[in-house]
């Protein structure tokens, strides 16, 4: 055998080899991206929702606390566990969460960290244009305020409660204060902003 044929012959068997490389490499590359969102689509499906955890993550609230030993890290003491939800507008829950407002505050014994102690939850809601909610939000103005015993944050006193109905903020709009990026073009004095009772506040027209 000549040398330029082994030469060629030699050339020939490293390109197979190179090409089976690649083709390889590119194999392992499109499973590899085949996988990847297969995962991430289960990860997405089974989130945390239900799940009981000894701490709460962002994003999440929860609804009921159960005191056991499974989260005191091996000591006879109980420690509070935490059944996790993802928050959806109409959820009771033990916190509020960003985004939400709540429209009405219960009491009872799920969010309850101490024996035989009430504890109150909320009833979470997405804010929109004419809801009655028992605080503001920055997204919002509101354009009166009311009274009810349902956002009271004291059991049993039966004392009400400042409530807010929210607006969406436009040109014009008569409302309770000036939303960020707003200014306004007037004002006028009356009670339906009064967060004391019978004391006139200061009503702003909206301009943006």
């Amino acid at each position: 055998m000549s040398v330029a044929r082994t030469a060629r012959t030699a050339a020939h068997t490293l390109r197979n080899a190179l090409l089976a490389a690649f083709a390889a490499l590119a194999l392992l590359l499109s499973g590899a991206a085949a996988t990847t969102p297969a995962a991430a689509t289960t990860t997405t499906a089974t989130g945390l929702d239900g799940a009981w955890a000894c701490d709460v993550p962002a994003g999440y609230v929860y609804d009921q606390v159960s005191m056991n030993r499974s989260c005191s890290g091996g000591g006879t003491w109980n420690s509070p566990q935490f059944h996790l939800r993802t928050p959806v507008d109409g959820l009771t829950a033990c916190i509020s969460s960003p985004g939400f407002v709540y429209d009405s505050i219960s009491w009872g014994y799920a969010c309850s960290q101490q024996s035989g102690v009430i504890s109150n939850a909320y009833h979470l809601r997405v804010p929109y244009d004419g809801l009655t909610a028992c605080v503001g939000t920055p997204a919002f103005t509101y354009d009166y305020v009311g009274r009810s015993t349902s956002c009271n944050l004291s059991y049993g006193s039966g004392i009400p409660s400042t409530t807010f109905h929210l607006r969406t903020p436009v040109n014009g709009m008569w409302a309770c204060t000036i939303p960020r990026g707003w200014t306004y073009s007037a004002t006028t004095s009356d009670l339906d902003c009064a967060s004391i009772q019978g004391v006139p506040t200061t009503k702003f027209r909206l301009l943006g």
